[in-house]
């Protein structure tokens, strides 16, 4: 699959004439206010500590992507070809960079995450395009999709955090990946986190019998790249 995703840039730096030029990309670590502003509730991810935002600039476009490991880089965009994608710290660097190639070309949208009030209005749009479906399977703890879904419909949640696992966010009880498989057969739909393009989950979620929707902004190009179902209602 990363592959795929190296070969769609490849070919979109030799279209546009972008190899060999002296063009970097340059990742950095956004703080909690940078990333998503000031929003109404503290329980997010970025806001606890246990993810941060990694963006990329590329010409002035903007990418974006969500990990729990990191490196700060200045790089030729050519460079992005190269890497051995073998660790989240890694996966980061190069989605984010895909990401603000990809925004630079008109590729993909929504490559910045929302701000401030922005992560409710999301959550509460996703209400009419997942009303079809009764048991629908949350990969990835977002606070304010959780609400949503648990309020309408019958839900199971599962998240990497081990300090999220066993604990219940608006009457759901977080179950550790062990318990992805048997949630998936439960479910009608799977609504799920972006990020596990960077966490290298993404291939459970992929070519299944079932609907997958990944939200987020993290997954902005490679949802482009393999025509995957995406939701991001408030991304920039």
């Amino acid at each position: 699959m990363y592959d795929n995703l190296k070969t769609a840039l490849g070919k979109e730096i030799r279209k546009h004439g972008l190899s060999g030029q002296n063009i970097t990309v340059k990742c950095k670590v956004l703080s909690v206010k940078e990333a998503i502003g000031k929003p109404e509730h503290d329980d997010y991810p970025l806001i606890k500590g246990r993810e941060v935002m990694v963006e990329a600039v590329f010409k002035g476009a903007k990418g974006q992507a969500f990990t729990d490991d990191f490196e700060n880089a200045d790089f030729p965009v050519d460079s992005l070809l190269q890497m051995t994608l073998n660790s989240n710290r890694k996966r980061s660097v190069f989605i984010s960079g895909l990401n603000a190639v990809f925004s630079h070309l008109r590729l993909c949208d929504k490559s910045i995450h929302c701000r401030d009030s922005e992560p409710k209005e999301c959550a509460d749009n996703l209400s009419g395009i997942i009303e079809q479906w009764n048991n629908i399977l949350l990969v990835g703890h977002q606070p304010r999709l959780l609400e949503l879904v648990a309020s309408q419909h019958n839900t199971r949640a599962i998240d990497l955090d081990r300090d999220n696992i066993g604990s219940t966010f608006s009457g759901i009880s977080i179950e550790p990946p062990e318990m992805t498989h048997d949630a998936m057969e439960w479910c009608d739909l799977i609504l799920a986190t972006g990020s596990t393009v960077v966490n290298g989950t993404i291939a459970n979620f992929l070519d299944l019998d079932k609907p997958v929707i990944f939200y987020g902004v993290t997954i902005a190009a490679t949802a482009r790249i393999l025509n995957l179902n995406r939701y991001c209602h408030c991304g920039h």
